[in-house]
């Protein structure tokens, strides 16, 4: 996912803030978000000894843990799973379009 960066507080002009969106929209490819988001997990998963999944099943009954590290892979996991729905999603659009 793109980020933006200003130091100091200086904003950009509403203009050029409006063309690095759209800049970013451009450049921006869920495919290579979605394998970002995977390596991330897998690293996770590899500290931790559980898979995500099983983790994030763990955290939704209340056996997680509310540390810092906890939530952030709670968000990774979702955003990916959110990720790789809207693109199956589309994929679908596509191959059932007439």
């Amino acid at each position: 996912m793109p980020t933006f960066h200003y130091e100091n507080g200086q904003l950009p002009e509403p203009e050029a803030f409006a063309r690095q969106l759209q800049e970013a929209h451009v450049q921006y490819d869920p495919i290579d978000e979605l394998l970002s988001l995977e390596r991330k997990l897998m690293l996770r998963e590899q500290q931790h000894g559980q898979s995500s999944a099983e983790f994030y099943a763990r955290f939704l009954a209340g056996e997680g843990g509310d540390s810092p590290d906890a939530v952030a892979w709670v968000g990774l996991h979702e955003a990916y799973l959110h990720l790789k729905s809207s693109i199956s999603e589309s994929l679908n659009l596509v191959i059932t379009a007439p």
